[in-house]
């Protein structure tokens, strides 16, 4: 394993390091993907500065200022001089990190454990794997309180509803890709997916107009919820028990990868090695994962990855008393500056409440109203809940009802059911607004790859298909030495352009 030279020269030095880019170097500059607040404007003025001033403010400006925070985020020079270049061949029986345990990374340990590689999974989930496939139920964890201001004298009354279910992330999927449909068929045949007959179409905001989507190609929803789906692939991969080729560590936060000289990448985390592999997948993207990439070895990846640019969207899980007066079960918002999508999960995942009335509906906010309330998504004040929650509710309602003063908008008015437990979320960054338009991204040299949905789309099918094309590739990388390496060269010069998709992912309608 060497580094390039930057002088060109090519000749071999001693392996480059992942731990940063050296205490010597001057500070690279910094380039902003958004500046400012995000909120289409100056932050609001404050005068007088007394107690009950600042008490009016925003909730979401009020927690930016009190938090330091900023939306934006700075992308760093990558060291194109740190190239890793690893002198021998990958070996017959190489291990695989793979970092992110989304359906990309759990589809490339699928495809490298048939192909004979062990790989080592590092997923973060406290809940369990699936990454944006995720669900959230009553009894768990992850739902046992709302949030807001009301969610601690709310609590007994939230613990006394059963069968609450959300699909906070991915709502449903398509495909179009024979390879994937064939998994998808296993699925079909083993129970673990179904088609969602129910009507899914368009709402035009404050017309009440809803129209339909043709029945095909068909939606496809897991049964129970998509975490489920993630949970049966995960313990698929595990059920060869001592002979399985594929380990998983969760939850794992991987901070740090270091080429090490004769052995290979090291990886760390959670305040201990995490063991040392021949390659390096990378399942994830983001901030974290231009922290963990940047610095080392693989300058071009590094450089791909920070070219993506991710959409934010807020995520209500909201639980009514009744059905909601509306003639769809999933809605794509048109019109509306907050609201880009509704899910009926009750109708949906075929779900049964106590009481028997409740229904749970999963909305999503456009990437502007995102954006535009954006605030750390690890620490979110109750009053930003409140106010996020309060009007994407409210946006819901106004886009069903029609035209206001309408006989219509005031039959569903009078019809529209009590909210009884809401739950956000912040996906701060959530899907792609740009691709590359490749399958995935590897660099032999240095045997870095990454898989993801954004790579060729912002689908389940794009990510599926991105984790297998990435674990084909390293499999043929076995055995061949550098001058046969060009061939498995992907994406690294690939361009970005904008991916014209929907707030909450692409489907074809």
């Amino acid at each position: 394993m060497a580094r390039e030279q930057s002088s060109g020269a090519g000749s071999a030095t001693r392996p480059a390091s992942a731990a940063g880019l050296g205490a010597q170097q001057a500070p690279r500059p910094t380039r902003p993907q958004q500046s400012g607040s995000g909120r289409g404007g100056p932050p609001p003025t404050i005068s007088g500065g007394s107690r009950d001033t600042r008490l009016q403010m925003d909730p979401v400006e009020k927690a930016r200022r009190q938090m330091g925070y900023r939306n934006n985020w700075h992308r760093k020079e990558v060291d194109h001089a740190n190239q890793v270049k690893w002198p021998e061949p990958l070996g017959p029986n190489p291990r695989v990190a793979i970092i992110g345990g989304g359906m990309s990374g759990l589809m490339c340990a699928r495809e490298l454990a048939r192909l004979g590689i062990r790989s080592t999974v590092f997923d973060t989930g406290k809940h369990g794997v699936g990454g944006r496939m995720g669900t959230r139920a009553s009894g768990e964890s992850s739902l046992r309180s709302g949030t807001g201001t009301t969610a601690a004298s709310t609590k007994a009354a939230a613990a006394q509803l059963g069968g609450l279910v959300f699909d906070h992330a991915a709502q449903f999927f398509t495909v179009t890709d024979p390879s994937f449909q064939s998994v998808v068929d296993d699925w079909l045949a083993t129970g673990l997916v179904r088609v969602w007959e129910g009507p899914v179409g368009t709402l035009r905001a404050g017309a009440g107009a809803f129209a339909r989507l043709p029945p095909s190609p068909p939606r496809y929803v897991a049964v129970g919820g998509m975490r489920r789906l993630a949970e049966a692939l995960g313990e698929q991969l595990e059920a060869g028990g001592g002979s399985s080729l594929v380990e998983f560590r969760r939850p794992c936060w991987v901070g740090k990868m270091q080429a090490e000289e004769g052995r290979g990448w090291a990886l760390s985390g959670e305040g201990r090695s995490q063991g040392v592999y021949d390659a390096v997948v990378v399942a994830h993207n983001g901030k974290c994962a231009n922290r963990l990439v940047g610095p080392t070895g693989a300058p071009k990846v590094a450089e791909q990855l920070m070219r993506l640019k991710l959409n934010a969207v807020w995520c209500l899980m909201v639980a009514f008393d009744g059905p909601l007066p509306v003639n769809f079960e999933g809605a794509f918002i048109q019109g509306s500056s907050i609201l880009s999508w509704a899910a009926n999960n009750t109708a949906k995942l075929e779900l049964k409440h106590t009481p028997a009335g409740t229904q749970c509906w999963t909305l999503f906010s456009t990437n502007a109203y995102g954006q535009a309330n954006k605030v750390p998504q690890e620490n979110i004040p109750p009053e930003v809940a409140d106010k996020v929650a309060a009007e994407m509710v409210a946006a819901l309602k106004q886009a069903a009802a029609g035209p206001e003063g309408s006989p219509a908008a005031a039959a569903v008015a009078a019809k529209w059911p009590k909210t009884v437990f809401t739950r956000v979320q912040l996906w701060g960054a959530a899907l792609p607004l740009n691709t590359p338009g490749t399958p995935c991204i590897l660099d032999p040299d240095s045997r870095v790859g990454v898989c993801g949905d954004w790579l060729s789309g912002g689908s389940l099918q794009a990510a599926a298909v991105s984790g297998i094309t990435l674990a084909r590739q390293i499999a043929g990388l076995r055995g061949k030495t550098q001058d046969q390496l060009a061939p498995f060269r992907l994406g690294l010069e690939a361009q970005f352009k904008p991916l014209r998709v929907t707030d909450i992912g692409e489907f074809p309608h």
